[in-house]
C-alpha cells in the first residue's frame, strides 16, 4: 500500500496524494507507487500514475484476464473518510492522457462510461506475472465535486477480471440436475443459446426452450410461456466477470469509502447479518466507531453474510453489475456440450477440502487434503485458523486457494474461462430468468454512486436491476428477481452442479453464512 498525499490550491502546487491500493488476492494483485502527475486547473484534470502487477496473467485466442480499477477522491482533512468516484476524461483503447505503462505487452481500455479502466495484456501471453510501471490515467476531479481550493486524497481499487467471449453455449445438463433447463417436457436436451436475440420459452415438447420450476415462491411454474428479452444478458454476448468471489478485503475498502449513514446500512456485523464483531463461520469482519470503520483479519477470504442489497450496492459502487444465471452457466461450462451433472471444473466428482496448511491463514495458506478442489459438504476444517475455535472451523476459504502455478483446471476447480470457485465455497447471487422481476434486467453497469435518500442510504440505484424500488430514489430494497447458483461450503454436491437450479429463483431477503457473490461488466468497447 502506497501512502502519498496531494493538495490542490491556486497559488502553491504542492502535491502529496494518499493512494489506497487494492487488497492482495490469490494472484497477488498489487497496485503501488501511486503518485500525482500534471494537473490542468482550467480543465480540472489531474494525471495519476501507479505500478501494477499480478501473477498468473494470460492472453490467448480464447480469452484473457485483466484488472478493472476505479479512482476515487476524498477530502483529505475530513474525518468521515468518504470517497467519491472520479471519472476518467476520455474513453477508448489507450485514449489521450493515458498510458499502459512500461510493459511492451500492456494496454489500457477505458469504457464509454469512463467509471474506471481495464489494464490487460495487449497480445499473446503465456501464464506469467504481469508487471507494468508508470501506468497513467487522467481524471476529471470536478466530477467528484471538488473545487480548486480543496485538499483532496485519492484511492485506487482494483480487482482481477476474466473476459468471457461472445459465442454460443448450452444451458442445462440433460435433466441431471434439479430444475435444469431443457428443450421440452419430454426432451431433456439442454437449451442452446446461439445469439443475443430474444428467447421464447414455451411448453413446446422438443427443440425449444422449456422452463422447469424448482417451486420457489414467486417463481414461474413448470411449462410457463414467457420471453427472455433481447436486452437481458443471456451469455452469448461478451462480458467480463470477477475472477474470484468478493473478498473481505474488497468489502472493507467499499464500506470505509461510504458516507456515514450508508456504512450503517452495509454493516455486516449488525443484527440483519452475522450480529457479531467476532469471527463467525470464518467471517472476520469487525466494525465500530462513528463514523463506522470496518476491518478484516483475513482480507483474502471470500466474503459471506452478504444479502442481495449488500452485493448489489458493492457492484454499483465498483462500476460493475450482477451476473445472470445464464451467464453463470456460460462462464462455468464454456461452449462445451454439457456432461450430465458436471461441475465448473469439468468433472462430476469433486474432492472436498477438510484440512488447511500451517497454523494460521495469512493469504498464502493452501489445502492439505489430497486432490481437494472444492469446498462443500459442511466440513469441519483442521489446520490454518481452525485451532482458534468453532467460529474458524466452518465457512468459506481464501479465494483461489486451489489454484497454483502448475495446477490443471480440475485441480484448481476453475471454470472454463478461468474463474475460480464457481462450484462451492459460497453460493453466488445471480439474476434469475424464473420471474418477471429478473427478466427486466438489461445488464446496465453500475455508475459508482449509491442512494442518498434519508432512511435508504447506501443502496444500489441502477435502472432495471432486480429489487429496485418503485421509488427509484430508494434504490434496491428487495431481492425480487434474484437467486443463487453454484452451491457453497454448506451444501451437498447437488447444489454445486453447473446447471442445478434448485435456488436459481429463491429471492431470499436475508444474509446467510453461505451467501456470497461476484460481479460482471457489460462490454461496451473491446
Amino acid at each position: 500500500m502506497s501512502n502519498v498525499r496531494a493538495f490542490f490550491c491556486f497559488v502553491v502546487f504542492f502535491f502529496l496524494f494518499f493512494i489506497s491500493s487494492s487488497s492482495v488476492f490469490a494472484n497477488n494483485l498489487n497496485i503501488s507507487n501511486v503518485r500525482l502527475g500534471i494537473r490542468d486547473p482550467q480543465a480540472k484534470t489531474v494525471k495519476i500514475l501507479f505500478d501494477v502487477s499480478w501473477d498468473n496473467s494470460w492472453r490467448n485466442k480464447i480469452n484473457h484476464d485483466a484488472v478493472w480499477f476505479t479512482v476515487r477522491l476524498s477530502d483529505a482533512q475530513a474525518v468521515s473518510g468518504e470517497k467519491r468516484l472520479c471519472k476518467l476524461t476520455v474513453a477508448g483503447l489507450l485514449p489521450a492522457g493515458s498510458s499502459a505503462g512500461s510493459s511492451s505487452n500492456a494496454e489500457l481500455l477505458v469504457p464509454l462510461e469512463r467509471t474506471g479502466a481495464f489494464i490487460r495484456p495487449a497480445g499473446h501471453q503465456e501464464v506469467s506475472t504481469f508487471v507494468s510501471t508508470d501506468v497513467t490515467v487522467t481524471v476529471d476531479y470536478s466530477t467528484a465535486g471538488f473545487s480548486e481550493n480543496a485538499t483532496i486524497a485519492a484511492s485506487v481499487v482494483g480487482m482481477e477480471m476474466v473476459l468471457v467471449p461472445e459465442g454460443s453455449f448450452y444451458a442445462g445438463d440433460f435433466a441431471a440436475s434439479t430444475a435444469s433447463f431443457r428443450q421440452g417436457a419430454a426432451d431433456n436436451d439442454p437449451w442452446e443459446v446461439s445469439s443475443a436475440a430474444p428467447l421464447s420459452v414455451t411448453a413446446a415438447d422438443s427443440n425449444g426452450y422449456y422452463y422447469v420450476s424448482a417451486g420457489n415462491a414467486g417463481e414461474f411454474p413448470t411449462g410457463s410461456s414467457f420471453t427472455i428479452p433481447q436486452d437481458f444478458p443471456k451469455g452469448f454476448s461478451a462480458f467480463y466477470a470477477m475472477k474470484y468471489e468478493v473478498t473481505e478485503g474488497l468489502w472493507v475498502d467499499f464500506v470505509n469509502s461510504l458516507p456515514a449513514a450508508a456504512r450503517t446500512a452495509r454493516d455486516l456485523t449488525n443484527a440483519a447479518h452475522k450480529n457479531s464483531d467476532s469471527v463467525l463461520y470464518r467471517n472476520s469482519i469487525a466494525c465500530s466507531g462513528s463514523p463506522l470503520v470496518c476491518s478484516s483479519q483475513r482480507p483474502f477470504r471470500a466474503l459471506n453474510y452478504v444479502s442481495w442489497k449488500d452485493l448489489s450496492a458493492f457492484l454499483d459502487w465498483a462500476g460493475l453489475r450482477p451476473m445472470t444465471e445464464l451467464e453463470f452457466e456460460k462462464a462455468a461450462r464454456g461452449p462445451s456440450v454439457p456432461l450430465p451433472g458436471s461441475l465448473a471444473f469439468g468433472g462430476v466428482t469433486p474432492v472436498a477440502v477438510t484440512g488447511l496448511s500451517g497454523n494460521s491463514e495469512d493469504g498464502k495458506e493452501t489445502v492439505s487434503t489430497q486432490d481437494a478442489n472444492a469446498s462443500f459438504g459442511d466440513q469441519v476444517l483442521s489446520g490454518g485458523d481452525a485451532a482458534n475455535g468453532a467460529g474458524y472451523q466452518k465457512g468459506p476459504l481464501r479465494s483461489g486457494i486451489f489454484s497454483t502455478s502448475t495446477s490443471t483446471r480440475t485441480m484448481s476447480g476453475a471454470g472454463y474461462y478461468g474463474m475460480m470457485e464457481l462450484s462451492g465455497n459460497l453460493k453466488e447471487w445471480v439474476v434469475t430468468v424464473g420471474s418477471a422481476s429478473g427478466l427486466g434486467f438489461t445488464g446496465k453497469n453500475g455508475d459508482g454512486y449509491l442512494t442518498t435518500l434519508s432512511g435508504f442510504e447506501g443502496n444500489a440505484d441502477v435502472e432495471s436491476w432486480p429489487g429496485l424500488d418503485v421509488n427509484a430514489a430508494r434504490g434496491v430494497t428487495s431481492a425480487a428477481g434474484t437467486g443463487f447458483r453454484g452451491g457453497s461450503w454448506q451444501d451437498s454436491i447437488d447444489r454445486l452442479r453447473i446447471s442445478d437450479r434448485a435456488e436459481a429463483a429463491l429471492s431470499d431477503e436475508s444474509a446467510g453464512p453461505s451467501y456470497g457473490g461476484r460481479g460482471a461488466r457489460t462490454v461496451d468497447t473491446q
